[in-house]
């Protein structure tokens, strides 16, 4: 009974859009500026880097709190059922009539919570193909891609979660690829 209500709040903490709350402050529907997501890289091109940063915070904590305390609660497989439950809730949110983010930022959440070095590494890639390319999505694909290459060497119990999380991620930056593909994807 305790497993079933830290997924339903799993879901529900993954599920709060912090992107339009936060742009409804400014007046704005985020969902129909920009890209139409919900997530920090649409807030940052949209409004700014201010109103984006707690976004970032926001969307992170909702993947984070979940998974840390489902960590300490249940077995480790468990816990990542309640990881992912919360990665979808960002993806489709339900006060959002499942039209949410594509789930990175809560992703680094719930990666952060399950192994911190692992997480740094991934991030590391992230920072050097942004810093390169300019580009969040495929910094975003690559940086998750990183996890699971890592994971089989260092945590090999994590990879099929972080493969899990690579097809999520690839999944919902699908419209993301085929402008990288035809050399049309924005950059920062």
């Amino acid at each position: 009974m305790i497993f079933i209500f830290f997924i339903l709040i799993g879901y529900l903490l993954g599920s709060i859009p912090f992107g339009k709350i936060i742009a409804r402050k400014y007046g704005i529907d985020l969902q129909k500026k920009g890209s139409g997501n919900i997530g920090f890289t649409n807030t940052l091109r949209t409004i700014g880097l201010k109103p984006a940063i707690p976004v970032l915070i926001g969307d992170v904590l909702k993947g984070f709190i979940p998974t840390f305390l489902a960590l300490r609660t249940f077995t480790l497989n468990e816990a990542l059922i309640v990881a992912l439950v919360a990665i979808l809730g960002h993806i489709f949110p339900i006060w959002l009539k499942f039209k949410g983010g594509k789930g990175a930022a809560t992703g680094l959440g719930v990666t952060l919570a399950i192994s911190p070095i692992i997480t740094m590494i991934g991030m590391a890639v992230f920072l050097i193909v942004f810093f390169v390319t300019k580009i969040v999505s495929l910094s975003s694909i690559l940086g998750t891609s990183a996890l699971s290459i890592i994971s089989y060497f260092v945590f090999p119990k994590l990879t099929i979660f972080y493969l899990t999380l690579l097809l999520i991620v690839t999944w919902t930056h699908r419209e993301n690829i085929k402008r990288l593909l035809s050399g049309k994807e924005k950059r920062i």
